[in-house]
């Protein structure tokens, strides 16, 4: 670039992004990319509550968001969380779902909708928070217009909430387990299952 005034430069025109070149030359050690977490709208079952933060601890959610939750709701003291995951899984309390999310994180949906994709075939974005209803009805229309996906577990009849939340963050896991093996497969030159 010159160093004259006005030179490369148009009226009215940002100055092109600078790039900055990667100093880091190792690869990353991470196991996984991203993360996932996940958001109660308006639980009032304590049962419930203690079993999503049980499912958050054993399959590493990073978060656990609970939206205009019951008052009755003491996440010290949920009888069916002997683990204590509050203490090693965030939980955050908000009148607002949204304001709990993290930055670039996509919101999905866990709901019975005829949108929804089937979970059996759903590809987990790279860092999500999952959204689920109250114990007693669904999620409301609103927060349904904000998430950008939709999913639903084929069941007969609905599901407990707890048992809902442990389904789906066993199916992220589950399937990051298999993209991971699926990807020392092809790096080793070892045959795939199937081929």
């Amino acid at each position: 670039m010159s160093s004259e005034p006005g030179a490369d430069t148009r009226p009215n025109e940002k100055p092109p992004r600078r790039r900055y070149d990667r100093y880091v030359t190792r690869t990353s050690t991470l196991p996984e990319r991203g993360y996932g977490c996940v958001a109660l709208e308006s639980p009032t079952d304590e049962v419930n509550v203690g079993h999503t933060l049980r499912a958050a601890l054993c399959f590493r959610a990073g978060l656990v968001i609970l939206s205009n939750a019951s008052k009755d709701i003491n996440v010290r003291r949920l009888k069916t969380d002997p683990g204590r995951a509050y203490r090693h899984v965030p939980v955050v309390h908000t009148d607002d779902l949204f304001q709990g999310i993290p930055e670039a994180c996509t919101p999905v949906a866990v709901e019975i909708t005829d949108d929804a994709i089937d979970l059996s075939v759903f590809v987990h974005p790279e860092r999500a928070c999952y959204i689920f209803g109250p114990e007693n009805g669904s999620i409301s229309q609103e927060t349904l217009d904000r998430c950008k996906l939709k999913v639903k577990i084929p069941t007969v009849m609905s599901l407990n909430l707890g048992m809902t939340v442990n389904i789906v963050l066993y199916d992220r896991a589950a399937k990051a387990n298999r993209n991971r093996a699926w990807k020392a497969d092809q790096s080793s030159g070892k045959p795939v299952a199937g081929d």
